[in-house]
């Protein structure tokens, strides 16, 4: 005859089976959890990163345009999202302290430096730069800033650099047609400035855009990708 269990014998095998139950539920559901995105990937574009045709390193400025679809800019973009805001934060400068910001663009887009920028303009540029080629030319005071990210031949992608174009008065800068140019690293280093510290670094702002002389040196994105001035 089989001795019935007792009691405390029961509790206790009740008690050890649930906390059996328990480390076997916990290890589930550890184990089916999704990895966080940081931890798994960071900010990747999956397409690139399963193409090794491309060196990791790509030079300063990253992925050449156009091998990245719309659709991998944005989303980028919104992984990016506090980054972009961190590294933003850091710039200190004369022209974009405590001021509010109008996108002028539909999102970042692929500038010709390999970055992928989105132009915004402080509140005596905007009225002007939504109109873009039929805008004439801005008032004294008025700023742009673009914000950029760059993409690896691995296809990460990281918070990049900070782009300011500030109106001067007449004779400021007259071979750049009276623009401040100024360029942040992403720890908010000054790289350069027009007519200041690191002037000669930013000589290739004044060469690009004084190709768009007769628009007052502004390179607008493509029209698909622009703001409506209406």
């Amino acid at each position: 005859m089989t001795a019935k269990p007792s009691r405390g014998t029961l509790r206790n095998g009740t008690m050890r089976s649930a906390r059996f139950a328990l480390v076997a539920l916990t290890l589930t559901l550890v184990s089916c959890a999704p990895p966080p995105r940081e931890a798994a990937q960071g900010c990747t574009v999956p397409r690139l990163a399963a193409m090794p045709a491309m060196p990791a390193e790509l030079g300063d400025l990253g992925m050449p345009p156009g091998h990245l679809r719309d659709g991998e800019i944005d989303a980028m973009a919104a992984c990016l999202g506090r980054d972009l805001d961190a590294v933003f934060a850091r710039v200190r400068d004369k022209a974009i302290d405590g001021k509010a910001w109008t996108a002028m663009s539909k999102g970042y887009r692929a500038s010709e430096h390999g970055m992928f920028l989105q132009v915004y303009a402080d509140a005596a540029a905007a009225p002007s730069y939504r109109l873009y080629e039929q805008g004439g030319r801005l008032p004294v005071g008025a700023t742009l800033l673009k914000r950029s990210f760059r993409v690896g031949g691995d296809g990460k992608a990281e918070a990049f650099r900070t782009f300011i174009m500030e109106r001067e008065k007449p004779g400021y800068a007259p071979d750049a047609n009276d623009w401040r140019f100024a360029v942040f690293q992403p720890d908010g280093t000054l790289i350069g400035e027009t007519g200041g510290r690191g002037d000669a670094n930013v000589r290739f702002c004044v060469e690009c855009h004084r190709a768009a002389h007769a628009q007052d040196y502004l390179l607008f994105v493509p029209p698909r990708h622009r703001i409506d001035a209406r």
